[in-house]
């Protein structure tokens, strides 16, 4: 029984001091580097580890002691960066910060006749241009801000179409407060009318592109609507 009892005792005398050792350690422990993981880089480019290690000085950081490093101050510092979404800092046994990035992704881009483009992003929080990334996303046309949310919902909800996907390059919204498609290569702009009834507006369009397509004058036309429930209404060139 003494035997057990002063092995028990023996332990924990040793565990005590491994962990005052670890304790003395990690007090005493610098920086010796920063290393910066932009977590979705294959999908976005705004951020990179030049851009995070430029943003925070990160060279500063080095040879600091652990223990005196603000973690959630670099955490506040990236917040700074528009295109930051979200941030982790951690350090490592060895001395070495980490630092985990995430982006913000833009889904469409807002264009104003006398101010600024911008984009929208997955939230429909507005995300500002960057100069080293131009992502190729579609582009809504408006005179007014608040028309931008129409276009908004319709490529928020279509952005994983195919088809519409590879329709919605330019959006605009006419005098009758309509919702247009302008297509790159398609030659003829698609009303819509409003953003719902998607999968309907992509029924009713597939039919009437098989039938042209058929005939050979798909070209002909200058303008397709579908704000019509059951129909296509389509008008020729000149």
């Amino acid at each position: 029984m003494i035997t057990r009892i002063l092995s028990t005792l023996l332990v924990l005398t040793a565990l005590g001091a491994v962990l005052g050792f670890a304790s003395l350690e990690a007090e005493t422990r610098r920086v010796t580097g920063v290393e910066v993981d932009v977590k979705d880089a294959g999908m976005v480019g705004f951020l990179n580890a030049d851009r995070i290690h430029d943003q925070l000085g990160t060279t500063r950081l080095e040879g600091e002691l652990m223990a005196d490093v603000d973690l959630q101050s670099v955490v506040n510092h990236l917040h700074d960066l528009d295109a930051c979404a979200d941030a982790e800092v951690y350090p490592t046994m060895n001395g070495v910060l980490h630092i985990d990035v995430w982006q913000r992704r833009p889904v469409m881009r807002v264009h104003l006749p006398d101010s600024p483009d911008y984009y929208l992003d997955e939230d429909g929080r507005r995300l500002v241009l960057d100069p080293h990334f131009t992502p190729h996303i579609p582009v809504m046309h408006v005179t007014r801000e608040t028309q931008a949310t129409m276009g908004y919902r319709f490529v928020k909800a279509t952005q994983n179409d195919p088809f519409w996907n590879a329709l919605t390059d330019q959006l605009s919204m006419n005098d009758r407060g309509e919702l247009v498609l302008h297509p790159r290569l398609a030659g003829h702009e698609i009303v819509l009318g409003n953003a719902e009834d998607h999968a309907h507006k992509k029924r009713n369009l597939l039919a009437f592109y098989r039938a042209q397509v058929k005939r050979g004058n798909l070209r002909n036309f200058k303008r397709i609507d579908l704000t019509y429930r059951d129909q296509v209404i389509a008008q020729r060139y000149p």
